[in-house]
């Protein structure tokens, strides 16, 4: 009985090669809304902490009958630093009830630094948001804000 000598079994570079290509492609599609998903899910504790602020304003405006100055915001305030995408919060009382708060973004995935969430208090007690982030990522209630203003 003769040997007949298999073939190696495997692939060739070729093959590999296309593999690999074919994989880089899809993955060039899918980096971008990646991305934008990875901000989104970071803007989720910002959105939580400007809900819980904008209430902590609400309930002070009850009790004190005018908007928190800075003072007073400081202390209304709650603590931020656990949120590593903002970088600031600013206050700015407009008349007695009315007023903004601002937060300001550092540089995350999906986030430029500087882009902000700006939260606006009406006389009629409703609150009004302006964002620079991209529309994709902002929060629903938010409109796109002049994107040469500064916070």
């Amino acid at each position: 009985m003769t040997h007949v000598p298999q073939p190696n079994a495997g692939f060739t570079l070729v093959e590999l090669m296309v593999v690999v290509a074919i994989i880089s492609i899809l993955a060039a599609f899918t980096a971008p809304s990646f991305e934008r998903h990875i901000a989104k899910a970071n803007l989720v504790d910002s959105q939580l902490f400007s809900n819980r602020l904008s209430s902590a304003i609400d309930e002070f405006i009850m009790i004190q009958s005018h908007y928190p100055n800075d003072t007073e915001f400081a202390e209304l305030t709650p603590s931020f630093s656990h949120i590593d995408e903002i970088s600031t919060v600013q206050n700015n009382q407009v008349d007695t009830f009315q007023g903004e708060f601002t937060l300001t973004f550092s540089d995350t995935v999906g986030i430029d630094q500087g882009q902000y969430l700006r939260y606006s208090r009406q006389t009629s007690g409703q609150w009004l948001c302006s964002t620079t982030l991209d529309q994709q990522i902002a929060p629903q209630q938010c409109q796109s804000a002049n994107l040469g203003l500064q916070p």
